[in-house]
């Protein structure tokens, strides 16, 4: 043992660049006990261990042992590995820092989107006669356009610190309530808004009834927006019953204090045809046609001819209906009798129609429902 730890202070030494005087005055003893040390001759004192591993640069533990340990190589390997990790973790911080800035500007730049929606309508969109399809609307716009703003200012690293100052937050906060409160008061209008969405999502039914009972059906232009595209001919009482009989066609029941009856306004917004032309839904279901499943008792039958009119059997009888009793609406709904409507007739999606448009190819189908305030049950038609 002693020969090697006297090696390894000579080696550590010369690796220094020491003699072994300058060894011994920094340690403080004689040249001849540091040649004893390095030929094996003798071991420096316990008390002198320490003292040597710090002039040496080593451990106590690798001058006794005679040697470098490996430890020391590991700790600096697991020191780099260390510096390694932190390193690609600053990385990772700043990517993550960096993908909060981007969602920042995204959302700043929705925020732009929606107040350009409403600054367009009000410079442009109402001269085209567009109105919201719902007095909430506005306000949604207004109060996403501050949240977004704000939302999209905390993203970003520099203003972070700024916007989540609580006088900030506060001003925010008015901001967002104001914002929403005005618009709410400015599009309000009188009278009641009925929106109704297809069961298939593609479109939206909007009614709005003002306080007189005067009704206006508005068709959808864009998400937001709807043009006026009917007024109904009755005025509406107060309740209004909305069913969707296809996914493209939707009827509107209500009771009309002009005359305490019954009335039906069908609003419709496809075509089972290509569109270019127009037919007639009386010519399209020329033919017999008959109930499925349990409703096998109703029975239509529409004929041409000098008694053109369609023919229902019901379980309550037979009824019969002239072609001019019949109103059409779009391409898609009868109506009859026109003066105090019973039923409903729809052609379904499934309804392709011949070139001509004078009938409908085989296994189409159609809707028949009756008018009426209560619920009905549409009846499907082969």
């Amino acid at each position: 043992m002693e020969n090697h730890t006297g090696s390894f202070i000579a080696q550590r030494r010369k690796e220094l660049g020491m003699t072994q005087r300058q060894l011994a005055e920094k340690l403080g003893v004689t040249n001849k006990a540091v040649s004893k040390w390095e030929t094996g001759q003798g071991m420096p004192d316990v008390g002198m261990l320490l003292e040597l591993s710090r002039v040496l640069q080593v451990t106590v533990e690798e001058i006794l042992e005679g040697k470098a340990i490996e430890k020391e190589i590991k700790l600096y390997e697991g020191s780099l590995l260390n510096i390694a990790a932190e390193r690609a973790e600053k990385k990772l911080a700043d990517v993550r820092i960096g993908a909060l800035d981007i969602i920042g500007v995204i959302l700043i730049f929705a925020a732009l989107i929606l107040a350009g929606i409403q600054m367009w309508y009000l410079l442009r969109g109402r001269t085209y006669g567009m109105v919201y399809l719902t007095h909430w609307i506005p306000a949604v716009l207004a109060g996403g356009t501050v949240l977004l703003l704000w939302a999209g200012g905390v993203c970003i690293r520099r203003l972070r610190s700024i916007l989540l100052k609580g006088i900030t937050l506060a001003a925010a906060g008015i901001l967002f309530v104001g914002a929403v409160i005005v618009c709410v008061i400015f599009f309000r209008q009188p009278g009641r808004e009925i929106l109704s969405l297809a069961p298939d999502f593609s479109n939206i039914m909007c009614l709005k009834a003002d306080d007189s009972g005067r009704a206006v059906f508005y068709r959808q232009r864009g998400i937001l927006f709807g043009v006026q595209a009917d007024v109904f001919p009755f005025t509406v009482a107060d309740r209004v019953k909305v069913q969707w009989l296809e996914d493209d066609v939707c009827t509107l029941s209500y009771e009309s204090p002009d005359d305490d009856s019954t009335h039906q306004y069908v609003a419709t917004y496809g075509d089972r045809s290509s569109g270019i032309s127009y037919y007639y839904v009386f010519n399209a279901v020329n033919g017999t046609w008959r109930a499925e499943g349990n409703y096998g008792d109703y029975m239509l039958e529409a004929t041409d001819g000098p008694d053109a009119g369609i023919e229902l059997q019901t379980p309550e009888g037979t009824e019969h209906y002239d072609v001019d009793e019949c109103l059409q609406y779009g391409t898609l709904a009868l109506v009859f009798p026109s003066d105090n409507p019973k039923w409903t007739l729809v052609l379904n999606k499934d309804c392709v129609l011949n070139e001509s448009g004078s009938g409908v190819e085989e296994g189409g189908t159609l809707t028949l429902c009756r008018v009426s305030m209560d619920r009905t049950a549409p009846l499907i038609m082969h």
